[in-house]
């Protein structure tokens, strides 16, 4: 199974300059001291533990997988998992269990006809 492409580095730098935040600044608040950490993710000679991962999404309110796995530097991307999050976190919590069921059946469904719509193109 091939590995998805991280785009850790891009996201963590796009993100940090979007909240004008120095590398020192986002390393204090994520519980580092320095800010050569921060360029070393930044730069994708090291990436950080799932923790601390957490807690960089947790900064910049974007789900880990998106931190990881969505390149955020498409601002339509960013301003997308933004709203979808929002949207699927606030379902989530208050849908009926029964009526959350058929939630995940319709976007299954709609998964698969994306998915038809892809390869017929």
């Amino acid at each position: 199974m091939p590995t998805q492409k991280s785009y850790f580095p891009s996201n963590l730098k796009y993100l940090r300059l979007e909240k004008k935040m120095e590398q020192l600044e986002l390393a204090q608040k994520i519980g580092r001291k320095s800010a050569s950490t921060i360029s070393e993710w930044e730069n994708g000679k090291y990436t950080p533990k799932q923790d601390i991962l957490l807690k960089v999404a947790d900064l910049f309110q974007v789900d880990i997988n998106t931190l990881v796995y969505v390149d955020l530097t498409n601002k339509g991307n960013y301003h997308y998992s933004q709203v979808n999050n929002n949207d699927i976190s606030y379902i989530s919590e208050h849908l009926d269990p029964k009526l959350m069921e058929e939630w995940i059946h319709f976007g299954k469904h709609l998964l698969e006809e994306q998915n038809k719509k892809t390869t017929d193109d």
